[in-house]
């Protein structure tokens, strides 16, 4: 007998997965690769060659992207001016990362800051394919 909860089957379980589109998905996965880490454990090309879907994993972290589709409205951040989106990354060494994403071709959005309570330390960065990223590290509560 498989248990059930509120939101259906125990097997099943709750997650929101962003979904990026790029203008040179490759491009994108060779950045993703060399600024977060990132695994590719699919890669879907389509009949032209594009990516019409790759699935990318950092850490237990897991992201989708795909080149455009203009034809089916799928579309970049790149063709439409920016993204409103800010895509939060938590990691254990955010200083790190940061450092790392900004040698792969990110952009600085907001530097690296300790946040007031201490128990967060976070910066903004603008990818080349025009994601917006928060990487964070979580240290919490201060004293503890």
């Amino acid at each position: 007998m498989t248990e059930t909860t509120s939101a259906g089957p125990a097997r099943y379980r709750t997650t929101v997965t962003p979904y990026l589109c790029a203008t040179d998905a490759m491009a994108a996965i060779e950045f993703y690769r060399q600024a977060f880490g990132a695994e590719v454990t699919l890669l879907l090309p389509d009949a032209q060659g594009r990516v019409s879907h790759a699935t990318l994993q950092v850490g237990d972290a897991e992201f989708y992207l795909s080149d455009e589709y203009p034809a089916i409205d799928v579309r970049s951040p790149q063709t439409l001016g920016g993204s409103p989106v800010l895509i939060v990354l938590d990691v254990p060494d955010v200083d790190a990362l940061f450092a790392q994403a900004i040698a792969a071709g990110a952009t600085v959005d907001r530097p690296l800051a300790d946040e007031f309570d201490g128990a967060l330390r976070n910066g903004k960065l603008i990818d080349p394919f025009g994601h917006r990223w928060m990487l964070s590290s979580t240290r919490g509560p201060v004293g503890a």
